[in-house]
């Protein structure tokens, strides 16, 4: 009986770690995908880089306060 509870509680973490690892792979490809299906090949298509930019919620700062834009080289200016 202790075995089978064993196996259960094992297998439900397993689910939870997979279940977790797989949510933040889904979020990094939102802006691309849907960048690719709103600009339909198009390269600097800035509606379509706004409307996706607030759709997946990318963020402009860091939790500390740092501007992505500065990570970047030209991005600051």
């Amino acid at each position: 009986m202790a075995e089978s509870k064993m196996v259960v509680v094992a297998l439900l973490l397993v689910a939870l770690v997979m279940a977790s690892s797989t949510v933040p792979a889904a979020d990094a490809l939102c802006f691309t995908d849907c960048y690719s299906r709103c600009a339909n090949g198009q390269v600097g298509n800035v509606a379509c880089s706004n409307m996706c930019s607030q759709a997946c919620i990318v963020p402009k700062t860091l939790p500390d306060g740092t501007d992505l834009a500065s990570l970047y080289p030209g991005g600051g200016k």
